[in-house]
């Protein structure tokens, strides 16, 4: 939300709002309650986004001959998980529901958990300022709330739900697109700033928690994608707060920038390669049964 115009912002809520409706009118209190009862899953996910994926982005960033801005925000972004932009790529992976809780958990935590991973690794100088409370309020605002609601009209009204769902999801979709059009000059100018070494330390970054998601995402194809996903896409919002916050932290906001669009074609890839994955085995299914 930070760096945004009017347009800007409006699109991401309006992207956010929409996304988590549709979600939640797809989400009985049964899933939910199936979704955070899945302790082997939430345990998978804590470890990869808080432990492993920050292990790799700080050993990336301090092995790699990396300017100290672009360096300091990728150790920033390593240790700061939940990023807004899963939810438009995982709810493709098969269950909605588990996207969204994911998305939502990391998010949460990521307020309290993460500035205690940057104190481990970033200079004793650097005091971290966290808006803990602001943070709180917008993914509660924007994400919890709208959820809840979807799932209150799922359970009044079910018949209006798997139409009024898409809709939203449709309308969710344009918004996201109409956003990286909008904003496509200033990240990409922000990418060329940065330089392709850096560009191709944080695609690294970006690919290498992909895999980590995967591989600990356990043996469902949906809980794999889920995971790749949530563990590649960082909480770029979260991040750009603190910076603007921590007065040393402000020449990290141009790699912050670039990273938010550098995320996306490797996730979009891998939804586009899990969605070709599933009409294949659908058709195998249909012939298999004949």
């Amino acid at each position: 939300m930070f760096l945004l115009d009017t347009t800007g912002k409006a699109l991401v809520l309006i992207f956010l709002v929409t996304s988590m409706l549709s979600i939640g009118m797809q989400t009985r209190v049964a899933d939910l309650r199936l979704s955070l009862a899945s302790k082997g899953f939430l345990a998978r996910m804590l470890l990869a986004n808080f432990v492993v994926v920050p292990v790799l982005g700080v050993a990336i960033a301090f092995l790699l001959p990396l300017q100290p801005h672009v360096a300091g925000a990728l150790v920033l972004l390593a240790c700061t998980p939940g990023g807004l932009s899963t939810i438009n790529y995982t709810p493709k992976a098969g269950n909605a529901t588990l996207a969204g809780v994911t998305m939502c958990v990391l998010a949460m935590l990521a307020v309290f958990i993460s500035p205690l991973l940057l104190r481990l690794v970033l200079p004793e100088h650097i005091h971290l300022l966290v808006p803990h409370g602001a943070a709180l309020l917008f993914f509660f605002v924007f994400l919890v709330f709208p959820l809840l609601a979807g799932m209150l009209v799922l359970a009044k009204l079910p018949g209006a739900c798997a139409k009024l769902s898409k809709l939203l999801a449709l309308a969710a979709l344009v918004a996201f697109v109409a956003f990286g059009v909008v904003n496509g000059a200033l990240r990409k100018t922000a990418a060329s700033e940065i330089g392709v070494a850096a560009m191709g330390a944080m695609l690294l970054f970006i690919v290498g928690s992909m895999v980590v998601g995967w591989l600990m995402g356990g043996p469902g194809r949906d809980t794999r994608q889920v995971l790749a996903t949530a563990s590649s896409m960082r909480n770029a919002v979260l991040c750009l707060a603190i910076v603007q916050s921590t007065a040393p932290g402000h020449a990290a906001l141009v790699p912050l920038v670039a990273f938010s669009l550098l995320m996306v074609p490797p996730n979009m890839l891998l939804t586009l390669y899990s969605a070709v994955q599933a009409k294949r085995r659908a058709r195998r299914n249909r012939a298999g049964g004949l």
